[in-house]
This record gives structure tokens, sequence and C-alpha cells, in this order.
């Protein structure tokens, strides 16, 4: 179940996103694939036209995700999903593995334990689809739109979408 926050896509965008069809790539689940997964992102944003600021946060936002994925899910792959319209881009991040919910707790993790908080903390929308051990396989979905015409940004005009989730 998805809360609201600063920031969640305008609406009707979602909708917009979800009709045209994602450009998709598989990755060997291994860290040596994080560089062709950010290479792919960067490609696709840039076919796009979007703008730095959205790129980058996007590319923060895949690369920890697909990190998630590497260390935690045991999947030998990495699906990762693009999908653009004129204003709002989505990334979705799928492996085969099963969710474990955790919170961090700085004094055991140490830097680590904050990956999904940072890619709510850039994203406008961030859905985690939680892989159980009855049926496998962790999606995550990232959202970024370009601010609105006008100048104001959708996070200064409508709540952030977060998973329930707070740590993987």
């Amino acid at each position: 179940m998805a809360g609201r926050f600063p920031g969640q896509a305008p609406k009707g965008h979602m909708d917009a996103v979800k009709a045209i069809a994602p450009v998709t790539r598989s990755f060997r689940a291994h860290p040596s694939s994080l560089y062709q997964v950010r290479q792919f992102v960067r490609e696709q944003a840039s076919a796009s036209s979007l703008s730095v600021a959205i790129t980058d946060d996007l590319l923060l936002a895949a690369s920890e995700a697909c990190v998630n994925a590497v260390l935690h899910s045991g999947s030998r792959q990495v699906k990762v999903s693009w999908r653009c319209t004129k204003c709002c881009a989505e990334v979705q991040v799928h492996d085969h593995g099963v969710f474990h919910r955790r919170l961090p707790t700085p004094e055991i993790d140490g830097p680590s334990g904050r990956g999904i908080l940072l890619m709510m903390a850039v994203m406008d929308e961030v859905t985690i689809r939680e892989g159980t051990p009855r049926r496998p396989g962790t999606v995550v979905r990232l959202t970024r739109c370009e601010p609105r015409a006008g100048g104001k940004s959708s996070e200064e005009s409508t709540p952030r979408r977060r998973s329930k989730s707070a740590a993987r």
C-alpha cells in the first residue's frame, strides 16, 4: 500500500506512462553489471530528452534498486524496464528473489541499508511489489516527472508516494 508525500506525479500522468510499451533489458545480477544498467538508463533518458537533473535522479534511484537486487535477491538476472511520456519517466527493476523487510539500524548496518530511503527522496513515486516465498520476484517501480509548465515542480504541488517498506 502506498502512502502520499510531497512530489507525487501529477494526477493523470501515471496513466499516460502505463500506456506506452516499455524498453526492457536483462542484466547479470552482479556488481560488474551496474555500469551497464546506468548506461541503459542514461541512454533512455537522453533519447527521451529528459533534463540532466531528472536523469541524475533516475540514475541514482535505479542504481540503488539494482544494487539491492544484486546484493539481496539471489537472482541470476535483473530486468530493467524504461517507459517515458512527454513529462514522466518510469524505471522498473525486477528480480527473482524474496523481499526481506527490515529497518535500517546505523549501529549495525554502518553506511548501508538506506537505499530505499534514498530512492524515495529523489523520486516522485516509489512502489515495491515484494517477492514472497510463494511468489518470488520483487519489482521496484520508480517514477520521476518533469516540473509542470510555469516553473512549479510536481514536488511543490502534489503529495509524494512511497512504498510501505522502509529498507531492504
